[in-house]
């Protein structure tokens, strides 16, 4: 396992709070500070690994306010490119669940913050940025008052395939203010939720693992924790 934090981009002050709006300053990793982690975590390609959301380190039991509903959505892009222009690749979303009624968020607070993501098995080696984004719905009826937990993790991408990413969207710039699940009125009766976004990347091959995003599980590595 890895020690908490090391390959998170230093993220803003005030790191349990939100962003808010699409375009909001800091959308993309809520960084106010250096560009670069302390060093890449390696992890293999096709293999799962957690990112930790935590209001802070002493509330393991409670990584973010259950009346937050929403997905989680994880993105990927090469490292070189610093996650600016169309560079990011979703690699994974879960959203709302009609059947039980629950958010990827509740399960998010049920498995103590880890957010399970795999790695594509095609991809080549080398350094990426992965990017979870958690998206909180409870006043995102109201233009511009969505919230978004997002926060980048430096990985260093190992026995992988020959395929470079796709091109991919930016962000900011992926969402509009007025997408279908962006705006969005969780207190209404739905049956049904838009995760927002572009599909999620398909693998020409597939590795160990092929759940794209899950919270079950309690993988290794461990990248870190945020909020």
């Amino acid at each position: 396992t890895l020690d908490d934090g090391k390959c998170i981009r230093p993220y803003m002050d005030g790191f349990f709070l939100p962003v808010r709006g699409v375009n909001g300053d800091n959308v993309l990793c809520r960084s106010q500070k250096s560009t670069s982690a302390t060093e890449s975590c390696t992890v293999a390609a096709g293999s799962t690994m957690a990112m930790e959301y935590h209001l802070d380190m002493n509330h393991v039991s409670q990584p973010i306010d259950p009346g937050h509903k929403g997905p989680c959505i994880s993105w990927l892009s090469p490292l070189a490119a610093n996650g600016a222009g169309n560079v990011w690749v979703k690699i994974g979303e879960k959203g709302y669940d009609p059947a039980t009624g629950r958010w990827c968020i509740d399960d998010l607070n049920a498995s103590n913050g880890k957010l399970n993501v795999t790695i594509p098995a095609d991809i080549e080696d080398g350094e990426y940025l992965l990017r979870g984004e958690l998206i909180a719905l409870h006043q995102a009826w109201i233009p511009d008052m969505v919230e978004f937990y997002a926060n980048c993790v430096h990985i260093k991408v190992v026995g992988g395939g020959t395929n470079k990413l796709p091109p991919g969207v930016s962000i900011p710039g992926v969402y509009k203010p007025d997408d279908p699940g962006i705006i969005f009125n969780i207190y209404k009766t739905f049956s049904s939720y838009p995760i927002p976004g572009p599909p999620v990347y398909t693998p020409t091959i597939k590795g160990p693992t092929t759940d794209s995003i899950g919270i079950n599980a309690v993988p290794t590595p461990t990248a870190g924790s945020g909020t």
